[in-house]
């Protein structure tokens, strides 16, 4: 199992969600990991400190700094078993958690989402955050489903090792059922099928695709071997199309709880997942999404940058 020994929780949803402050909870103590609870209120535009008093907006900013710490605190009534601190501060959230990421060297950051939460919040935190990225949304499902989502290219091997890994682990912390999605294209098909400047059967065409969508298959057999994940109970489902528009419909048909799916990558990797087209799964579908970063990535945040 996938161990993590600091956890970054931001509620940054408008309506409570007790069920998220629990995964937190049980992710912890099955970790030993300490959790550090961040909020962050909303500092006084440019114009409202033209407006306004200062001692006023101090106040205002003061109180609101209470009233979060306290609902934090809230958060977690039981905290046998977990080392748990509390940080407030002002600003952008996003901000905020990246660099507490970077100051204190968390290996994992959870936040919880609603339709109200404002969703740039959420792919800054994509695009710049350095560890794994946790976005949990309300669920009442009484079975958990985890699809971890690939691309077995031999270079994207050590994204993929993560990927599967932590899907793993989310499937052995809460149970369910194991998913794996792999999507493909096959190169040059829209001018095979239509171009008037190559001929090629319909039957052609076909045992094209039968032989491409097998290549395929050997390549995910062949990563769950080189990761040591072959004995999971993986359901494979190898689809062609685009990711942004098959990942949505898998997660639907199967009643997907979360998705483990990468963020960031090298260009050019065909069908790599990357962040535009994660921020734009994220956006329709409506489970939760676990992000992973490739290893070496670096957050474009510095801490004496702000």
């Amino acid at each position: 199992m996938h161990r993590f020994r600091s956890i970054l929780f931001s509620p940054l949803a408008h309506v409570g969600n007790p069920a998220a402050a629990r995964r937190v909870r049980d992710l912890a103590v099955r970790n030993g990991a300490t959790v550090t609870m961040l909020g962050s209120v909303p500092e006084p535009s440019r114009l409202q400190r033209m407006l306004q008093r200062a001692e006023h907006l101090d106040a205002l900013q003061a109180a609101e700094r209470e009233s979060l710490s306290a609902k934090l605190s809230r958060c977690f009534p039981d905290r046998t078993g977990i080392d748990v601190a509390t940080r407030v501060t002002s600003g952008d959230p996003a901000l905020r958690i990246v660099e507490e990421v970077l100051r204190a060297g968390h290996d994992l950051v959870v936040v919880t989402v609603d339709d109200e939460t404002p969703r740039a919040t959420v792919n800054r935190l994509f695009r710049k955050c350095s560890c794994p990225v946790w976005v949990i949304r309300p669920s009442r499902a009484r079975v958990h489903r985890v699809l971890a989502a690939v691309d077995p290219d031999p270079s994207q091997t050590d994204i993929n090792r993560a990927i599967l890994e932590l899907a793993a682990s989310m499937n052995e912390l809460h149970g369910g059922e194991l998913h794996l999605a792999h999507t493909w294209e096959l190169y040059g098909e829209a001018t095979m099928r239509h171009s008037a400047f190559m001929r090629m059967s319909a039957a052609d065409l076909q045992a094209l695709l039968e032989e491409e969508a097998a290549s395929h298959r050997a390549a995910i057999d062949e990563l769950l071997s080189v990761t040591g994940r072959s004995g999971d109970p993986w359901q494979i489902h190898l689809r062609q199309g685009r990711a942004s528009a098959v990942l949505p419909e898998l997660v639907a048909r199967h009643r997907i709880n979360l998705l483990v799916m990468g963020t960031v990558a090298r260009d050019g990797v065909s069908g790599l997942i990357i962040g535009n087209t994660a921020e734009t799964v994220l956006d329709v579908v409506r489970c939760s999404v676990l992000a992973v970063k490739p290893p070496g990535f670096v957050s474009p945040i510095r801490l004496a940058d702000t």
